[in-house]
């Protein structure tokens, strides 16, 4: 049987998405590989690093960065926390909600593990700043765009 050598043609909506989809297998290949000789969930993971970059983030504001529910961020937080990276605190802003707070041994996992920094922020090396920040909006253009 002969193998289908079919592409659409580029800059077709088929052809943006085909790219899409194979660099999203791609990133979380990579993620894959990375994170699990650090033991952590990519997930985990990018929540610790945001807390490393600003402490003491709403869970509204994680889920958000995270593209999920705060139910969701609730369960990576409890894993957090089981684990000794990262504590709840009470928002002094608003009682109805919590932040979230890195601890001292999240963050020296954090700075221990530049090669999983590397791997993430490395990954567009192809691109200058202004080509990353153009399809930084591009993408988000086209995710607005979709409605379902």
């Amino acid at each position: 049987m002969e193998k289908s050598t079919f592409r659409a043609e580029p800059g077709t909506i088929p052809e943006i998405f085909g790219q899409i989809e194979k660099l999203s297998k791609k990133l979380k290949r990579i993620e894959g590989r990375t994170l699990q000789a650090a033991g952590l969930t990519p997930p985990q993971y990018f929540i610790l690093s945001l807390l490393a970059e600003r402490d003491g983030r709403p869970f509204k504001e994680l889920a958000e960065a995270l593209f999920c529910t705060r139910a969701s961020v609730t369960g990576i937080v409890d894993t957090l926390e089981k684990n000794g990276y990262a504590v709840r605190a009470p928002n002094p802003a608003d009682r109805r909600s919590g932040l979230v707070m890195i601890t001292e041994k999240g963050r020296q996992f954090i700075e221990s593990t530049p090669t999983l920094e590397k791997a993430f922020s490395g990954c567009c090396g192809g691109l200058d700043a202004q080509e990353a920040q153009q399809l930084s909006r591009l993408l988000g253009k086209l995710y607005d765009s979709l409605h379902f």
